[in-house]
């Protein structure tokens, strides 16, 4: 509203005025050029090359026509020059007006995605390349903020919804101790303390799946060797293992593993996420395989469990945040229902791929992940 009232306050400030004065200004020094050339230096350079070469006495006779000659020549300039002048001047306004009415559109696409509609998008002024990339530009970022915008918006409804359990919980449990309807033993405190744990699992998990889709997780790649990287997974997992007497086995296939530019503890969360999902979804002594398949384009890290399975319907939606189906795998509510979210981000980030694939209940699940030698910057 501010900028509105100060540019009908100053109508001669506006862009087009200023750009209309400047072309009509340029054209108006050219004519002054052009007549100073033609009426004033012109005759006086003909006389003296006339004496020059010889011609003395015809450049005596042609001083009286001077006077004639100026005033032919500004009649012609006259009439040539004012219609021209004309002309310039309405296609420049005609050019201008253009620019402004779309610089008057991005202005108000602008003014509503800062009120929160980014639906809005700017069309094509047909100006030049210059415009249509600012109009391209524009879009994209009115696309991004929309997916930031709903991921927000689901991030907030879905925090709410698996929040409620655990402090619905927690509530019930307390309210009870009040009451001396609970009573406070271990058995207790155990319940209270998962629930705790869960939710505070539950805010890391959150904070780490935004960091990783909005880019602000900045990947540290040095080179790895996908050997070392499987075994510290596996070392990591082992108490788990132990618990459920769930066996990992390691294999590798493929070309001599080398190095390839990874980030280690990313890397390591998503290795982790995928084992720690595979020994949940396992039977009592089990067997995981850890698979390492490498080419020459990239490295490709399997996950190979003969629990639970995942059933068709259900296999596209494994990777949605909080998404559990009501039997099988994620029947299973331990986790926070984001880490296969986070890997799928995390293995994006570095320009692969996670893919999961099952023939069904009870036959086991495969969760594979793809990591491009050389990384494609976007």
């Amino acid at each position: 509203m501010d900028g509105e009232l100060i540019t009908r306050s100053r109508p001669w400030g506006s862009l087009t005025v200023r750009l209309m004065l400047a072309q009509i200004t340029v054209l108006l020094v050219g004519m002054v050029i052009v007549i100073f050339a033609a009426v004033l230096i012109g005759p006086s350079m003909f006389y003296h090359e006339l004496l020059e070469s010889g011609h003395g006495d015809e450049a005596t006779g042609l001083v009286h026509l001077e006077d004639a000659f100026r005033s032919v020549s500004l009649t012609s300039l006259a009439i040539g020059g004012l219609p021209a002048l004309y002309i310039a001047g309405i296609l420049t306004y005609y050019l201008y007006r253009t620019i402004r009415r779309s610089l008057a559109s991005f202005s108000n696409a602008a003014q509503e995605v800062a009120s929160g509609n980014y639906k809005v998008r700017v069309t094509s002024a047909k100006l030049g390349p210059e415009f249509e990339s600012l109009a391209s530009s524009f879009n994209e970022m009115a696309t991004k903020l929309a997916a930031v915008d709903t991921t927000r918006r689901q991030m907030l409804t879905d925090l709410a919804h698996e929040m409620r359990t655990p402090l619905a919980s927690l509530k019930g449990h307390l309210e009870g101790i009040e009451d001396g309807v609970v009573e406070l033993n271990d058995g207790t405190m155990g319940i209270l303390h998962a629930q705790i744990t869960r939710l505070e699992r539950l805010a890391r998990d959150i904070r780490q799946l935004t960091e990783v889709e909005e880019g602000m997780a900045h990947l540290q790649l040095t080179p790895q060797n996908p050997r070392d990287l499987t075994a510290m997974a596996v070392a990591a997992i082992k108490p788990q293992t132990a618990t459920k007497n769930v066996s990992v086995t390691l294999e590798d296939t493929g070309l001599e593993l080398e190095d390839v530019p990874m980030d280690s503890v990313r890397m390591g969360q998503v290795l982790g996420n995928l084992l720690e999902n595979a020994v949940r979804h396992s039977p009592p002594d089990g067997t995981i395989v850890l698979r390492t398949d490498c080419t020459s384009q990239a490295v490709t890290f399997s996950v190979i469990d003969g629990g639970a399975g995942i059933s068709p319907k259900d296999l596209p939606h494994v990777f949605e945040r909080f998404y559990r189906a009501p039997t099988g795998r994620e029947a299973h509510r331990s986790g926070s229902g984001l880490g296969l979210a986070i890997s799928k981000a995390i293995a994006e980030a570095h320009g692969g791929t996670l893919e999961a694939t099952s023939e069904g209940p009870g036959h086991g699940a495969c969760f594979r992940v793809r990591i491009p030698r050389r990384m494609r910057l976007t």
